[in-house]
């Protein structure tokens, strides 16, 4: 197997307008990174739709996409720059894996069949399929499928794989095989990679980089620490961080700490966002795991700061290594709170009093209204 890499950009996407009704995508992809795309909007096509326009199925122009720093072309040769992989391009089922596989080069006509042989025993040894070649593409199973989807998209030498939703159709043990053996094809031949997904726990297992995608349009990119401890906006913070969203107004901004008065009257503090000005209401976001909890054990509430937040314990379920609780504030809000196993069973019973509280730089508010 063979790559190259002219740039420290494998690929680069300017301005492209591929969705309806959504920003222009401007996106860079490292040389031998995987990038994903996390898409988190109600309109589920958008991941398709990009994947396809990078595969030169819908319109763009030749500017708007680069490989290693030269424009991309679609190339009908035996060797393609880019290749795709998922729901938009299954497999065929009556014939066998090596036969699938070797598609591409078959329908390009260009090389002699002694070297679409030496490429295809070169591909089953590098995709561990050797055993299936003779296998019909019908009787495999979802690994398998992805493998041969893989594989088929390597037989043309590319120097990146979009690869679009591939561990759809797993369950979570073949999921973490198949991110494993993927992340060692990657650096074993330096492959660049840009994965298309709606699962969050996918795009921080397998990616070096991610990028969330509402109905089309990029909202941020960024490592798993920038999107959890500052999302760019309420929807990053909300749907990658899972974060509670607790509504409040603007008392003050000072040093890009704002003081917010909750409906419930108590008052807290947060990183301000830029767009952020006194008076304005505000979206307060702060993550489960960084919320403290405190059970007063005579069940007298001491408030010891103005920021602690007064709530009613509804429920606690064990999610692994934390303890997931939900609370109810004294206006109706619910908040969530993902702890240690350290509280004892007496005080986690429906009902009890709590305090919950938050340093101010482990929570962000965000204008309420966009401005």
């Amino acid at each position: 197997m063979h790559t190259t890499h002219g740039s420290s950009t494998a690929l680069a996407v300017h301005n492209l307008a591929f969705f309806h009704n959504a920003q222009p995508l401007t996106l860079s992809l490292p040389a031998g990174s995987c990038t994903a795309i996390l898409g988190i909007g109600q309109d589920n096509e958008d991941l398709t739709c990009l994947a396809e326009t990078l595969a030169g199925r819908r319109p763009c122009t030749v500017e708007q996409i680069e490989i290693n720093g030269t424009p991309y072309n679609l190339d009908t040769s035996g060797h393609k720059k880019l290749a795709t992989i998922g729901p938009h391009a299954p497999l065929f089922p009556h014939i066998s894996v090596l036969d699938n596989i070797l598609l591409p080069l078959r329908a390009s006509g260009t090389l002699h069949k002694a070297e679409v042989s030496h490429r295809g025993a070169e591909i089953l040894a590098l995709t561990g399929l050797e055993a299936l070649r003779a296998q019909p593409a019908r009787t495999l199973n979802a690994e398998q499928i992805f493998r041969t989807q893989l594989a088929r998209a390597l037989i043309t030498q590319p120097e990146v794989v979009v690869l679009n939703q591939p561990f759809e159709k797993m369950d979570q043990p073949t999921i973490r095989r198949a991110i494993t053996f993927l992340d060692r094809l990657r650096h074993a031949i330096g492959l660049s990679i840009l994965l298309l997904s709606r699962q969050k726990q996918d795009c921080m297992m397998a990616a070096d980089q991610i990028g969330v995608m509402q109905n089309g349009t990029l909202l941020q990119i960024g490592d798993v620490a920038t999107l959890l401890n500052r999302p760019a906006c309420l929807s990053v913070a909300e749907q990658f961080g899972d974060a509670n969203v607790i509504s409040g107004k603007v008392l003050l901004i000072e040093d890009d700490i704002a003081e917010l008065r909750l409906p419930s009257g108590e008052t807290v503090e947060a990183v301000a966002d830029y767009n952020l000005e006194e008076n304005d209401l505000a979206s307060i976001c702060i993550l489960p795991d960084r919320l403290s909890v405190l059970f007063p054990r005579s069940g007298v509430m001491e408030i010891e700061d103005k920021t602690d937040i007064v709530c009613t314990l509804v429920s606690a379920h064990h999610i692994g290594h934390a303890i997931a609780m939900r609370f109810r504030t004294l206006d109706g809000t619910e908040i969530i709170a993902h702890r240690p196993l350290v509280h004892l069973p007496r005080e986690l019973r429906h009902g009890n009093k709590a305090i919950l509280a938050w340093q101010p730089q482990n929570a962000i508010a965000f204008p309420m209204d966009a401005k």
